[in-house]
């Protein structure tokens, strides 16, 4: 009887442990539980306060000064904030801008050497002279050359205002290319009719005013690269007739091609020195 007697106390004894085990397990689940309710409930009262003064930051001006009494009633910790969106978005901008206004330097392109006087690309400004009494066009027509402006101008010279020769040489009106590459040629006849009405060479006063550029090469047979032509119905009682024809034109050109000007009209050309005038420079050489 005494032996079952002693047993009771050390059961006793071990569901009060049970019991204060499961007590304080659920006292430390409770208090978790409350903790993190707090802690949510504290974040999400910090999110409100942040939005709620957003919200009012940004009824000001970007670069606007918060009054003392706003910053009052906005408190510490939002103007603490404005502070903090306000120094990173200088930051940000600061970068962009050194970005874009110091961009990285770039290589130089190379630069092309200076030509010497004697390396200048090939140009030539020629302009027509009254050669005497072999005049400055051939009154001969040459036969391989088209119906319609077989008279070449020979009589072109270089020693007038603003013409030149250079890198170039002209001989009997044909100038010729010294290197290979593309040209532009350009040309200009004055024709001049004097005296309608005792020119007994035309029996009307309609008059067809055509020039041509030729090239001369290995081949027998001038090859034609421009022509141009003029048109004209002039009264008998004109006194002065006058008409200028003009082109000009790009071409691939080989060393030693020769180009002159051809006509329709020979006694209608008139040497004037800004009127009549024919060149080409080299464009890419």
């Amino acid at each position: 009887m005494a032996a079952s007697d002693s047993h009771i106390p050390t059961k006793l004894g071990i569901t009060l442990v049970v019991i204060v085990v499961v007590a304080l397990q659920l006292a430390s689940t409770t208090g978790l539980l409350v903790l993190n309710m707090t802690v949510d409930q504290v974040r999400s009262q910090e999110v409100e306060e942040k939005l709620h003064c957003l919200k009012l930051l940004n009824a000001l001006e970007k670069d606007e000064v918060v009054p003392d009494s706003l910053a009052q009633l906005f408190g510490e910790p939002c103007m603490k904030l404005a502070t903090e969106i306000r120094a990173y978005i200088t930051k940000v901008t600061e970068s962009i801008l050194s970005k874009h206004a110091f961009p990285e330097p770039r290589a130089n392109p190379p630069t092309k050497p200076v030509m010497a006087a004697g390396n200048q690309k090939p140009s030539a400004h020629l302009t027509l002279r009254d050669n005497g009494l072999q005049g400055p066009v051939s009154m001969t027509p040459q036969k391989d050359l088209h119906q319609s402006c077989r008279h070449p101008v020979r009589s072109w010279g270089n020693q007038s205002f603003g013409s030149h020769l250079r890198n170039m040489t002209l001989s009997h009106g044909r100038l010729r290319i010294p290197r290979s590459g593309r040209y532009y040629l350009y040309s200009q006849m004055y024709f001049r009719y004097p005296s309608l009405s005792q020119d007994h060479q035309w029996g009307s006063s309609s008059y067809q005013l055509v020039q041509c550029v030729y090239k001369k090469t290995s081949y027998a047979k001038p090859i034609q690269l421009l022509k141009a032509v003029g048109t004209k119905c002039w009264s008998p009682d004109t006194y002065h007739a006058l008409q200028s024809v003009h082109q000009g034109g790009l071409f691939e050109l080989r060393a030693g091609d020769e180009i002159f000007i051809s006509v329709s009209s020979p006694t209608a050309i008139h040497a004037e020195d800004t009127s009549s005038y024919f060149g080409a420079f080299a464009f890419d050489l």
